[in-house]
């Protein structure tokens, strides 16, 4: 029997065809479109931080520590890890057992701090944690050795400390430029320093860019002129009784170097 249909409308069978190649033809360009996956299995990591002790009083300086493990708690090495604490923003990474620990430079003030890191390494999550820790403000009375309470007159927050005609100042170096010049903020003052900063191993070439840590030095005020000195100079000074306070300061102030 012939099918009549086939006869009668040749044309609708060729269609038929080319519309099915057409549809075939596009679901394999379709398919062929898509991209094989090359995901990465990226694992994650757990962090823990802190301050190595705390409460602290304030002059003493904060100690960051912490650790990073993995998933298994097995130690994270040679993570990067981004710290920010008080003033301060630095980078550090973890050891082979995935601690990491960073000594601040500059001496603390009273407050409440908060303590963020931020840890990555090449597969793993980036991993972010935090923490806090507390400043005391210096005690209104110390012990002597003699086990005798005496009422402190200055603070280690930068104070000026007063003896005799000598004046004691805690002062940051903010700038010391090309000829020499290092410029010191303390107080309420702002002064220039001629090349005197090289005697506290400061470089010029630390202050081109933007520091980490703030250099301080101690600044003696002796009538209308100043002179600068070590750091350790203005904490020793704070410790010392009334008594024996004026014989440091004016020591100190005979032997300073002068600079060439």
């Amino acid at each position: 029997m012939i099918n009549n249909k086939s006869v009668k409308y040749p044309e609708l069978k060729g269609q038929l065809v080319v519309f099915i190649s057409v549809a075939v033809v596009a679901f394999i360009i379709a398919f062929s479109s898509i991209q094989v996956s090359h995901s990465t299995l990226y694992y994650h990591m757990l962090v823990n931080v802190g301050p190595q002790i705390d409460p602290i009083t304030q002059g003493d300086y904060p100690v960051i520590i912490g650790n990073v493990t993995d998933q298994a708690y097995r130690p994270v090495a040679d993570a990067t890890v981004l710290i920010l604490f008080g003033s301060e923003a630095v980078t550090t990474t973890t050891d082979n057992h995935g601690d990491f620990r960073y000594p601040s430079a500059i001496p603390a003030t009273p407050g409440t701090y908060a303590i963020d890191v931020t840890v990555s390494k090449t597969g793993y999550v980036k991993a972010l944690a935090s923490s806090t820790y507390t400043v005391n403000p210096y005690p209104a009375v110390k012990t002597t050795p003699a086990n005798v309470t005496a009422a402190l007159s200055n603070t280690i927050t930068g104070l000026p400390i007063y003896t005799g005609n000598y004046t004691v100042y805690l002062g940051k170096v903010t700038q010391w430029n090309l000829e020499t010049t290092c410029f010191v903020d303390f107080s309420t003052k702002y002064m220039r320093f001629l090349k005197t900063c090289d005697l506290y191993n400061l470089a010029h070439a630390d202050f081109q860019t933007d520091q980490q840590v703030i250099p301080m030095v101690t600044v003696i005020q002796y009538n209308d002129t100043y002179r600068l000195f070590p750091e350790d100079v203005y904490m020793s000074a704070y410790y010392l009784g009334n008594d024996t306070l004026n014989n440091f300061i004016m020591g100190t102030w005979q032997n300073y170097t002068a600079p060439n």
